[in-house]
């Protein structure tokens, strides 16, 4: 079973995403950037989800590069995600430490497969894996892979 860290200010969010989720990892969920930062210090994850926009201090762009300073988290998945697409600078962000962004409306059910895949690809990459994965594949709502 994966282990993701989710970093989430909004309740509704974080509890829908708890809910699909719960199929197929341990989520851990905060709304602090400081007990995220203890967290990924005290597990290791598959990956972190982080609200790009994240309030009420913005700590997003932070814990991304604390994290990413990390030595066992410096290539690891850390998926920036939103619902508002205008605000999102993608360039800017994965030059911020961002591996994958998604963006914009989406169906939280693709939200879910589109982890998975992010996950299982990053694995088979860490065994030296050249096989194809065998998750679904990439989805469109996939904006950017910052490898």
């Amino acid at each position: 079973m994966y282990k993701i860290l989710l970093l989430e200010d909004d309740p509704v969010t974080s509890s829908e995403i708890n809910k699909l989720f719960s199929e197929f990892c341990q989520l851990h969920i905060t709304r602090s950037a400081n007990i995220a930062l203890h967290l990924v210090d005290l597990n290791k994850y598959n990956l972190v989800m982080i609200d790009i926009n994240l309030q009420p201090d913005g700590s997003a762009l932070n814990t991304v590069h604390t994290i990413k300073n990390m030595s066992s988290y410096n290539s690891f998945p850390i998926v920036g995600f939103t619902l508002n697409i205008s605000k999102v600078n993608k360039e800017y962000l994965i030059s911020r430490g961002y591996t994958h962004l998604i963006s914009g409306s989406f169906n939280i059910r693709n939200f879910a497969q589109q982890i998975k895949f992010i996950i299982s690809s990053h694995l088979d990459t860490n065994r030296n894996s050249f096989l194809p994965s065998e998750s679904l594949p990439v989805p469109k709502l996939m904006v950017h892979n910052g490898k």
